[in-house]
């Protein structure tokens, strides 16, 4: 064993994270760790990489007990984390953000750019990896800022490589070459712990699962020898099919309409698109073909150079977020920490923070109405929070999403912009956010969204638009359709 935890327990004031944690991960073992937002997996990382203290219990590194007082120390062992938000300075090359943490390589009393360049390469050779290494973090694409991630534990030695929901914000091919860069790692003896909500992967590419619920163990066990379903029901104590939702009217009037849509900044370069009342639309394309770009666009975060947008029949132009949010449009960014959410903020400011003008009158702020329909978006949305008062930064990441659909319901939108709704969330509030979705269509609503995963696209969406290279590709009816078809128009000239 590479790694041990024994009996370790953490506790927040009278709520316990984590409540007598034992697991092992073997030398070059890819070990998979699963289990609903909020069961403990994001505070036993943050453990074993220095950045909490248990309050008790031990860690065991190679056979010997260590203490991890700080990231520092942790790093210097061998163990090294790659978080769902990349840790790299935009400004930064590739061979400076490889470098952070590590001295610089000297001639004399200056750096040698060439032979810190040549060492990149070397490991980048040795992983099968291929970046510019002079080009700034800002302009690399999800997978590459990952593999930079990767490149920088390896020039640490790192001996066991922890991944928080890696495959997030990438396509399946993407995810797919990231996959075989793990394979590299494992070759050469390094251990890959995996936290992901997506079980195909788990299934394919785990040695062993460890499954927690609550902030307790409930079982570690060979992947050879259990079943999808068999862990979804450790995790959730049941398991039941995904709902279908209300069932929804024909589609009725045009909500939306884009036609020739094009961004300032070159990335979308001609966008056509439609949703209609009671309808879900997918936007669909692989990895920088402007999908979130162009909900930037629509909505007005990102400066447009040309094309129009009509909501509801009516022109709209001189487009921004506070005008979209008046004119009955709302936006679920992807970045939620970044974009959708004030984190530091509590539940209740976050819900109400788009319609704070509701609640002002002659100066005063109707406290009371934002803790009433605030309490109202909790039970709605099953909002797993101690009250309208806790930080939204303390909560799980799939309850933070929810925060970030009761603030966009608050606004009583007729269309919904949602980029990547689902990403990094457990499979039950999955489950949760497609069924509202279903039913704010059921209530005449239009959805468009984005997600990179394409069997989510076809499972939630009615009609898929496909967008390559910055421009609108087909639009298919979702009957019948297969991943193939979908895919092959995304690589269509």
């Amino acid at each position: 064993m590479i790694l041990e935890t024994r009996g370790i327990t953490k506790r927040f004031g009278a709520m316990c994270a984590l409540d007598g944690i034992s697991i092992a991960i073997r030398k070059g073992e890819f070990h998979a760790l699963v289990g609903e937002n909020g069961a403990g997996k994001s505070t036993l990382i943050k453990i074993l990489t220095g950045v909490y203290h248990a309050g008790e219990g031990a860690i065991v590194w190679q056979g010997k007990p260590v203490s991890l007082p700080n990231p520092r120390s942790s790093m210097d062992i061998g163990i090294t984390v790659i978080h769902q938000e990349r840790n790299l300075i935009p400004s930064f090359t590739v061979v400076e953000n490889v470098y952070l943490g590590t001295d610089y390589e000297k001639r004399g009393i200056a750096v040698d750019w060439k032979k810190m360049k040549d060492r990149v390469n070397r490991l980048m050779d040795e992983l099968s990896i291929h970046i510019p290494v002079d080009v700034p973090a800002r302009l690399l694409s999800p997978p590459q800022r990952t593999q930079t991630e990767i490149i920088r534990a390896m020039m640490n030695d790192s001996k066991l490589l922890i991944l928080d929901e890696p495959t997030s914000a990438l396509t399946d091919q993407e995810a797919s070459r990231l996959f075989q860069i793990l394979k590299n790692l494992q070759n050469r003896g390094t251990a890959i712990l995996y936290v992901s909500h997506r079980l195909d992967e788990i299934m394919a590419l785990s040695n062993r699962i460890t499954v927690l619920q609550n902030g307790r163990l409930v079982k570690t066990l060979e992947t050879a020898g259990t079943t999808k379903d068999g862990i979804i029901s450790l995790m959730t104590g049941a398991w039941s099919a995904e709902a279908s939702g209300p069932a929804r009217p024909s589609p009725g009037d045009c909500l939306l309409e884009v036609k020739g849509l094009s961004s300032a900044d070159g990335i979308v370069k001609g966008v056509d698109l439609a949703a209609r009342a009671g309808e879900i639309v997918g936007l669909f394309g692989l990895g920088g073909s402007g999908r979130t770009e162009t909900l930037e666009c629509i909505y007005g975060s990102r400066a447009a150079s040309g094309g129009n947008v009509r909501l509801g029949g009516t022109a709209y132009s001189r487009r921004a977020p506070a005008a979209s949010i008046r004119r009955g449009l709302a936006m679920i960014a992807e970045d939620r920490r970044g974009k959708a959410l004030v984190t530091r903020l509590s539940v209740k400011e976050n819900t109400v923070l788009s319609v704070l003008d509701n609640y002002s009158r002659w100066g005063f702020i109707n406290d009371r109405a934002q803790e009433r329909d605030t309490a109202e978006q909790i039970a709605s949305l099953s909002i797993k929070t101690a009250g309208p008062s806790q930080a939204v930064e303390e909560l799980s990441g799939g309850n933070q999403q929810k925060v970030a659909f009761a603030k966009a319901i608050m606004s009583s939108p007729r269309v919904i912009l949602c980029d990547e709704p689902t990403q990094a969330v457990d499979v039950k509030t999955r489950r949760e956010i497609h069924s509202l979705l279903r039913t704010m269509a059921a209530r005449g609503r239009a959805v468009v969204f984005v997600s990179s995963d394409l069997k989510e696209t076809l499972e939630l969406a009615d009609r898929i638009q496909i967008i390559a290279r910055g421009k609108s590709g087909d639009c298919f009816d979702n009957k019948n359709l297969s991943a193939e078809q979908v895919l092959g128009a995304c690589y269509a000239d």
